[in-house]
């Protein structure tokens, strides 16, 4: 088990940049996900989008942090 929170892990398999585009926000409000808890507040969808648009393999539930 990992202990690298959802929005790491994001983070490092997506890129601030990318993700930052893809959810309609600047590069430090995505960095700004790995405060606290490191939660992605309400951009679960694009996220998704995202990862499968870039052929990266990442689950919902690693997004929004559950087991599986």
């Amino acid at each position: 088990m990992s202990d690298e929170t959802p929005a790491a892990k994001v983070i490092r398999l997506l890129g601030v940049k990318r993700l930052a585009w893809a959810c309609d926000l600047t590069t430090s409000a995505v960095q700004k996900w790995s405060a606290g808890p490191g939660r992605i507040p309400a951009h679960q969808a694009a996220v998704c989008k995202l990862a499968k648009d870039l052929g990266v393999e990442l689950s919902a539930a690693e997004i929004i942090g559950v087991a599986a």
